[in-house]
């Protein structure tokens, strides 16, 4: 008869032996003849302990003769269980193991028992052993508080059968070892040494271990003194967790507890739950619970990206070519390949030595070094992989680092953070991996290139956009391993100090850099060597180029771009922002043959800035100076009444060097379109701030026109918008904001009374906003100063060149070409950002190298391609808006 139950493998890792036993799920028990005990030198070097393990497992599978389903693990920590890295170090065991995917390594070797790497799962050994407890005893639904009592203190709390290691009432991460406890620590009073060290004061003599006191105890009421003591000590502590917890039961393991009738009647008469369990097999009981864990994360759905946009198509659609506005332009390279899958990659790297495989945060790690793992296994290479996790700073000692910057509880904005990634590593933990001579060892994670290793350098790069869609799906892990479970928080940690030394490690590998991945595919990559990379960015470098935009939606978002652009996700609902050259957070993407590999924009300026920006590199280095957005509000909604803030205070405040100053070029309008700009003569500073925190405090609307002008919005008129500004676009509006490159600075004052796309408010900054507003923006002078007014520079037959004048604080300048069949442009030194605003097609041709645009999407050519030639390839007049750096600034400077 054919058996129809569910089996899984559990293990319970002790400091000198390995038990294992199959666990029958469909009942949740332990077939007890499947249990085992192997013997294991925790002294031993790294290879010869997990090839000790590798064979335990093996023999316990073959002697049970059925497949199993999966591996539960419990071991001790320290630990990341999530991914199965061992942080033990100084505890005279496993010492080898410190930084270790040991999960990586189980699943190389294991792939003919496992179809993937999901299907192995940690557990901290006091948490698996209160789990397996919970269910051996029928305690499915309530609150379980238990305790592991041997060499130390080890705890776990369990609520309606899940383990629970962060909930109010609960210490952090669960333990309590280390929780205050008379002037020193819980373990400091419940441990095996606070057993030896009190039986030495007693009695004069040593003994090498409890059981020795035990011993004693049943004939010297000393001996017995001190169990009661520890009992005691135990009931102490136990009874203030009960007091906040609550237990409904309290189970008791680990090899102390066989000593429990000697310190029951003193823990009893201090801790009082209702119900006490001591258990029959602390490890049997372990085995089950991480078993059980196992189960319940694996039938648990996990999203790995939290939207709508689809993920970039890996090879080119050349079909779509004449198809107008594309989603995912890319820069055909002339030499080099860009190649795809992991097992390309592979044939290419070394088979002993070392590779370190750095990259930015939000890469799949797991399931990327599991591929590499796997590969490297089926080619009979023998390797271990360390994170580079393992060597992060403390999680309070980084918090604590990075605080000054995190702008306290302003929910926006920090300050720019100074160091570099260096700073989140601890060289002793570092200098505690032990990399094994002979085999191939991988150091991976951000900051690789920093463990102190040669070998090949691998740098798997994946865009904002993607990454902040893996953020909000509970995917990334801020650096050091710091969690924020809100997601703006979480952003505005990654804006103002990851991205900072990321970007700066970045900067300083580019050169170094073998092999480069695009990691933003899931589970399968897209990947050239090192000089292809720097060569295809060389060579876009002086040609005209189209930055990849993304996009997202907003409260206040529109339809335009949704019904226009035929490439974007339609389960949406609106369209607010396309990112098209945001520098920070787009990218750019080469490829061969139509395989596309996408790196961010800094690569580009960091291979070479000069030939981008030309003269205006000496004023702003490596960073990319001008942006282009779409804010779309056609059958939307008004942007929050806003502005931005001064040199002065952006410098101050946030660490920035330059401010956002703004315009709004219109590139289509519905009739009766708007856009708030400027006060209305007279408005004083005091009367609109008390407006506004009346408004916000009564939950009232505000009338905005009494105080803030409206002019009508037609196509192609530009709105200039300086810091201190006043401003917003109104309903109907397809906005093309030219603009400096800081762009999250926007202080909102006021929102219309509405909810976010989350059901929440958003953060109102009326006191920024007021701080910085200019009140000289009022009356006929709004008109006058901050409208641009059109002048043709130069004309011939069929083409013009019209200057639309900036503010006098905007450091970038604005003209429109206007072209019926071709007209050429000298970058005269400076780098041209450009958008086809009017026509269906125009080529350009740079350098020799031609490149077709269509309607509304955004262009770059840099200064060295020292000119270019538009031609118009559709009916009517084209009309291409451009911007670049006023030539004086390169001379005189921000």
């Amino acid at each position: 008869m054919q058996d129809k139950n569910t089996y899984y493998l559990g293990i319970d890792i002790g400091g000198s032996h390995f038990a294992m036993g199959v666990v029958d799920t469909d009942t949740m028990s332990l077939l007890a003849g499947t249990v085992e005990r192997f013997p294991v030198d925790s002294g031993l070097s790294a290879l010869p302990v997990l090839n000790q393990l590798i064979r335990s497992i093996r023999q316990t599978i073959t002697n049970f003769q059925k497949p199993i389903k999966g591996i539960g693990i419990s071991v001790p920590g320290p630990f990341d269980y999530e991914q199965g890295v061992s942080y033990i170090f100084g505890l005279n065991k496993f010492d080898s193991l410190y930084g270790v995917n040991i999960k990586l390594f189980l699943w190389s070797h294991l792939q003919d028992t496992l179809e993937s790497i999901e299907q192995i799962a940690f557990l901290n050994d006091a948490d698996s052993f209160v789990l397996g407890e919970t269910y051996s005893n029928n305690l499915h639904s309530g609150k379980v508080l238990g305790v592991t009592l041997g060499t130390g203190i080890g705890s776990g709390f369990v609520v309606d059968g899940k383990v629970v290691t962060n909930s109010d009432h609960i210490p952090e991460d669960g333990n309590i070892y280390n929780l205050p406890f008379k002037g020193k620590r819980v373990e400091d009073w419940i441990s095996t040494q606070w057993f030896l060290d009190t039986f030495f004061k007693t009695f004069g003599e040593s003994v090498d271990n409890v059981k020795q006191i035990a011993d004693h105890a049943e004939t010297s009421e000393k001996a017995k003194d001190i169990f009661e003591q520890y009992g005691q000590h135990l009931g102490e502590v136990m009874c203030s967790l009960s007091g906040s917890f609550k237990p409904d039961a309290l189970v008791i393991g680990g090899s102390i507890s066989k000593s429990y009738h000697l310190f029951n009647n003193a823990f009893e008469t201090c801790a009082t739950p209702q119900n006490i369990r001591i258990t029959k097999g602390t490890a049997n009981a372990a085995i089950v619970g991480a078993v059980i864990h196992l189960t319940i994360k694996q039938n648990k759905l996990s999203t790995k990206r939290k939207t709508e946009q689809y993920v970039m198509p890996m090879r080119a659609d050349e079909s779509r070519k004449d198809e107008g506005y594309t989603v995912y332009p890319s820069f055909e390279i002339a030499t080099g390949t860009v190649s795809m899958g992991v097992e390309s990659l592979i044939d290419e790297l070394p088979k002993e030595g070392c590779v370190l495989i750095d990259g930015y945060m939000g890469a799949y790690w797991e399931e990327f070094m599991a591929q590499v793992s796997a590969a490297l296994q089926t080619r009979n290479v023998e390797h271990m992989g360390y994170d580079m996790a393992s060597a992060y700073k403390e999680a309070d000692v980084i918090n604590n680092m990075v605080e000054p910057f995190l702008g306290g509880d302003d929910p926006v904005f920090g300050q720019i953070y100074p160091g570099n990634l260096k700073d989140f590593f601890d060289n002793q933990k570092l200098n505690s991996i032990q990399p094994i001579e002979g085999i191939l060892n991988i150091f991976y994670g951000p900051g690789a290139a920093l463990s102190g290793q040669k070998g090949t350098i691998v740098y798997i790069d994946v865009p904002k956009n993607e990454i902040q869609f893996r953020s909000r799906a509970g995917q990334v892990a801020n650096l050091g391993n710091v969690m924020v479970e809100d997601n703006k928080q979480q952003y505005k940690r990654m804006y103002f100090i990851d991205w900072q030394v990321l970007n700066k490690h970045k900067q300083q590998l580019l050169k170094d850099i073998d092999f480069v991945v695009d990691g933003q595919f899931g589970s399968d990559i897209t990947w050239c060597d090192g000089d292809t990379l720097r060569k295809g960015l060389q060579e876009m470098a002086s040609h005209a180029f189209r930055p990849r935009p993304w996009f997202s939606p907003g409260i206040w978002g529109g339809d335009w771009m949704k019904e226009r652009f035929g490439e974007l996700a339609q389960d949406v609902p609106n369209y607010a922002w396309s990112f098209e050259l945001i520098a920070p957070e787009n990218g750019i993407v080469i490829s061969k043959n139509g395989v596309r590999l996408e790196v961010s924009f800094d690569f580009l300026m960091f291979q070479d800035n000069q030939a981008i920006l030309g003269e205006a590199a000496s004023v702003f280095g490596t960073e990319f100076p001008i942006r282009f957005d779409y804010l779309d509000t056609v059958n939307g909604q008004n942007l929050s009444l806003q502005c931005h803030p001064t040199v002065a205070y952006m410098r101050e405040n946030f660490g920035h060097n330059f401010t956002q100053d703004e315009t709004y070029y219109i590139l289509d309008a519905e009739p009766g379109a708007k856009v708030y700009l400027g006060f209305n003569e007279g408005v004083q500073k005091d009367e609109f701030r008390n407006a506004l925190e009346q408004s916000h405090s009564e939950a009232k609307p505000m009338p905005v026109e009494d105080y803030v002008q409206t002019f009508e919005a037609k196509k192609h008129d530009l709105f200039l918008i300086p810091n201190g500004t006043v401003h917003c676009s109104g309903i109907g509006n397809l906005v093309l904001e030219i603009s400096s490159t800081p762009y999250i600075f926007t202080f909102k004052m006021y929102d219309w009374m509405r909810m976010d796309l989350d059901g929440k408010p958003r953060p109102l900054n009326i006191k920024r906003g007021v701080e910085n507003l200019n009140m000289e923006c009022q009356g006929d002078k709004v008109q006058a100063e901050y409208i641009s007014k059109p002048e043709v520079l130069q004309s011939g037959d069929d083409w013009k060149m019209i200057k639309l004048p900036t503010h006098p604080k905007h450091f970038y300048e604005i003209h429109r070409y206007e072209l019926d069949s071709e007209m050429t442009v000298s970058t005269n030194g400076q780098c041209h950002i450009l958008n086809l605003v009017e026509g269906t097609k125009i080529n350009v041709m740079a350098n020799g190298r031609s490149m077709d645009v269509h309607y509304a999407e955004t262009f770059v050519v840099p200064a060295a391609a020292g000119s270019y030639t538009i031609k118009n390839l559709g009916t009517g007049t084209a009309k291409v808006v451009q911007s670049n750096v006023k030539p004086e600034i390169s001379k005189t400077g921000l």
